[in-house]
């Protein structure tokens, strides 16, 4: 008897030591949204993608817990707009075409904490952290002939988790936890993952709870005579030549933007756009719609990634002057010409800013060129256009020749306690692209862009 006694003890001790830092492997639940349908149903097929989508995984503490949120997330949005849609199915991505609409559902989760501060006693005072999880869900409706978006929603929550003190559950196994010098650890690790999961599970309701009644509020987007197409044209009018030679560049850790020098893909960006990496993601003017129809993440802490991507490679780069040379694949581009002779830096020359500030690409800001400056040993232009995150790497073009005189590099933010800072901006020179990087054009005659 003491022979199997000591078997089973042994078995039991090696079982618990083998699930030592083990993690929680929960799947969000089917079935988490009930709510009465709308009494006035859209008529139309909407599919929700249920094939895009990875494991989230949230690290708390020195724990890992990792969600199954695939189903989980496509069927709780299908039940959802279930109540607002005659038809709804969860599908492939390939399958979209057969319905009116498909829906893409991007639900991403992270772990904060909030500090406490308890006053134990009159001379004693304790910092206390208090975990929680911060959650957003986000549902683009596309029209899946033309690829357009025609609708985008979104909602965060941000929820505390529960306490030992709250959760009896928790308390018990971790108490069990410590008497067994953590042999029953795995037990309080599933038990916080429990709670973790539900608290998913609620956020992810809350979510679909405030976005479905703005969904039914904004249904004339769902009408058949709504043309999407018609609301993402522009009119970029005598610009469109900057707007093209201009691209739009992402990276895992960045977003920023660049412009072709050459028509067989020659780009000019900036050091602190591209980082570190080798290989950098480039979107394209004519292509600006790919923007609207990306993939989610593919990887942890990752860009979404458009469907058509272009990669150019990072061929020179110098971080004391914030430059950086690409190449992109293929021939034809439109591209800016460089004004590399410095006596041609005028000052109250009118000039546009093009970029993506805060990523809203394409955009365009206009100012004067205030002055051309030495900083620090690098010929900087200061201007009073707009220049703002996003729009670093783009170029800084002269209104009156259309060439480039620089690159938009960055705009002065202010320091604690001061005043706004405005309308103080700053582009390395083209002279300075020229002399640092050795890139050099067979530039055309002066000419004027806007007579």
């Amino acid at each position: 008897m003491k022979t199997y006694c000591f078997r089973f003890f042994t078995l039991f001790v090696c079982f618990c030591f083998a699930f030592q830092g083990c993690a929680y492997h929960g799947r969000i639940h089917r079935g988490i949204y009930k709510h009465s349908d709308y009494s006035d149903k859209i008529e139309a097929r909407v599919m929700v993608v249920g094939d895009k989508f990875i494991p989230e995984q949230v690290t708390f503490s020195d724990r890992s817990f990792t969600f199954q949120v695939r189903d989980g997330v496509s069927v709780a949005v299908a039940d959802a707009l279930a109540t607002l849609f005659t038809e709804v199915d969860v599908n492939d991505a390939d399958k979209g075409k057969e319905y009116d609409y498909i829906v893409e559902a991007d639900y991403r989760a992270s772990v904060f904490f909030e500090s406490r501060l308890y006053i134990t006693n009159v001379i004693y005072a304790k910092e206390v952290r208090f975990p929680g999880l911060s959650t957003s869900l986000t549902l683009t409706v596309r029209n899946p002939h033309t690829g357009y978006a025609v609708s985008r929603y979104h909602h965060e929550e941000s929820t505390l988790l529960p306490t030992e003190a709250e959760k009896p559950l928790l308390f018990l196994t971790g108490m069990l936890s410590v008497l067994t010098l953590t042999l029953l650890s795995p037990l309080y690790l599933q038990a916080n993952g429990h709670y973790m999961r539900k608290t998913l599970e609620e956020d992810l309701r809350l979510s679909l709870r405030s976005i479905m009644p703005e969904m039914k509020e904004n249904r004339m987007n769902f009408t058949r005579d709504h043309d999407t197409e018609k609301t993402n044209v522009r009119v970029d009018g005598k610009f469109i030549p900057f707007m093209k030679a201009t691209v739009y560049i992402y990276t895992d850790n960045a977003i920023g933007s660049g412009f072709f020098i050459s028509p067989d893909g020659y780009i000019l960006t900036n050091a602190h756009v591209v980082g570190g990496a080798r290989d950098v993601s480039v979107i394209l003017y004519d292509e600006r719609n790919l923007m609207d129809k990306t993939d989610p993440v593919t990887k942890e802490g990752g860009q979404a990634t458009a469907n058509k991507v272009r990669f150019a490679r990072v061929l020179r780069k110098n971080k004391s002057r914030d430059l950086a040379l690409l190449k992109l694949e293929g021939e034809n581009y439109p591209y800016l010409e460089l004004e590399t002779d410095r006596s041609r830096y005028v000052t109250g020359e009118e000039v546009a800013a093009i970029g993506a500030p805060r990523g809203i690409e394409w955009s365009l800001s206009r100012g004067v060129l205030s002055a051309a400056r030495d900083n620090n040993g690098v010929d900087t232009l200061q201007t009073d256009a707009a220049v703002n995150s996003g729009n670093s790497g783009g170029p800084l073009v002269s209104l009156r020749s259309g060439k480039a005189l620089g690159i938009n590099t960055w705009g002065r933010v202010a320091a604690k306690g001061e005043p706004a800072v405005q309308n103080l901006n700053f582009a390395v020179s083209a002279y300075e692209v020229g002399r640092t990087l050795g890139v050099h054009q067979p530039l055309s005659e002066d000419k004027t862009f806007f007579e």
